[in-house]
């Protein structure tokens, strides 16, 4: 069953419909909460709260306009989760080992926590490239000369050349794709 019909049947009156919604997306909520939040002991809470808020606010969502209701209910999270850091901000104890990781303190939580998608979006799609696209961009990227990875790979520097664009070309669709078909233009 499609979630635009679930949600049709919960607009409906049935409310045990949404049942169907949340067994579909709890685990990956959580996992895009905890991404973007960082705190185990946080993440069901949130997560509970995510859902009640959606559908306490399932009567605003317009299926007509086209919009999944999976991409309005990870939005529905991501603004809570942005809420809920800025809440935190000033709280949080930072470790002395972490601090090479404090971004600069003009950010906003909203653009710390965009960034960090992006840097997400990247490992994941990294993790997900095809050898021996990803050892020749990671090679690449440490330094490494044209020249250096077609000895190292034992290839000719033309080969090296085609798959870093092949690489590039592969990282774009797959930064595109883990955010829903939206990716960001420059990350």
């Amino acid at each position: 069953m499609e979630d635009i019909d679930v949600v049709k049947q919960i607009k409906n009156g049935d409310t045990e419909a949404f049942s169907i919604l949340v067994e579909k997306y709890h685990r990956h909520l959580l996992n895009f909460i905890f991404r973007l939040i960082e705190d185990e002991g946080l993440v069901e809470d949130i997560g509970q709260e995510i859902f009640l808020s959606v559908y306490k606010s399932l009567k605003d969502f317009d299926e007509k306009r086209g919009t999944p209701f999976s991409a309005w209910l990870f939005i529905t999270a991501r603004n809570h989760c942005i809420s809920e850091l800025r809440k935190r901000r000033g709280k949080k104890i930072v470790p002395i080992d972490a601090t090479s990781d404090i971004r600069a303190k003009d950010k906003t939580a909203e653009e710390t926590l965009i960034e960090k998608e992006k840097w997400q979006a990247v490992k994941a799609s990294m993790e997900q490239l095809p050898e021996p696209y990803r050892s020749t961009i990671l090679q690449s990227l440490n330094g490494d000369s044209l020249d250096e990875i077609a000895v190292r790979d034992g290839v000719s520097p033309g080969t090296v050349k085609s798959r870093l664009f092949r690489a590039r070309e592969k990282m774009k669709l797959l930064v595109k794709e883990y955010f829903g078909g939206k990716g960001y233009e420059r990350v």
